[in-house]
């Protein structure tokens, strides 16, 4: 199972949301290539790496991004990317996989030639699927979303509880659990998730998960 290490970006800093609120940031490091070596040396080797600037429209972070990307380890970057030049620009510099939300929400077709190296961002609101900073909400319920875009070819998805993001209050069970199974190991989990739930998930038949704020304030000490 991947288990992917949340570096969430702001002005240059790493910093955590609650529910993808920005008035709700809190700063845990000033230097996110310093927190990226800390975590390599902690042992995870899977970097799940957030412009929140660019997903939340007031501006970017993608020179440091193209900093973080020279590190060692797997790293997939996400946040903001609706654009075919950024996916293309980032997995030219280095970038394994590029996450995109709102471009497949609004323009599906035109990220078929690049869908092997793609994961497909689907982040819960209520029961339907959100977007564009979590501002907005779409028609589609998780599991039409899921249908779609896996007959459409994707095979990699990060399935976000909102309200369980930055909360500390474990995963989403009743979300993890109404996703069919011969979907799950094609699914990243993310939202809340807490370092000891990650045998859990993988009993649950997930490719991986998404951890963040759990490693700051106890693994890392609330750098």
């Amino acid at each position: 199972m991947k288990v992917l290490a949340s570096i969430d970006i702001m002005s240059g800093k790493v910093v955590r949301l609650k529910e993808g609120k920005p008035e709700m940031a809190k700063v845990y490091s000033m230097d996110p290539e310093d927190t990226m070596r800390r975590l390599y040396m902690y042992g995870f080797v899977n970097f799940h790496i957030v412009d929140l600037d660019a997903a939340l429209g007031y501006g970017n972070n993608s020179e440091l991004i193209l900093a973080l990307l020279k590190e060692e380890g797997y790293k997939q970057v996400a946040g903001g990317i609706r654009d075919v030049e950024s996916i293309t620009k980032y997995l030219k510099k280095g970038a394994d996989k590029v996450v995109v939300s709102t471009l497949a929400l609004t323009r599906p077709e035109i990220l078929l030639p690049y869908k092997d190296r793609l994961a497909i961002s689907l982040d819960v609101k209520g029961e339907n699927v959100a977007y564009e900073g979590w501002k907005k909400v779409s028609d589609l319920t998780l599991y039409e979303a899921l249908k779609k875009f896996d007959e459409m070819g994707f095979e990699e998805f990060i399935v976000t509880s909102i309200k369980r993001d930055g909360n500390m209050s474990g995963f989403d069970r009743d979300l993890a659990k109404k996703i069919p199974y011969e979907m799950r190991n094609k699914i990243i989990l993310a939202g809340g998730v807490l370092l000891k739930e990650i045998n859990e998930i993988k009993e649950l038949g997930y490719m991986g998960c998404i951890i963040g704020k759990d490693l700051y304030e106890n693994l890392l000490g609330g750098i």
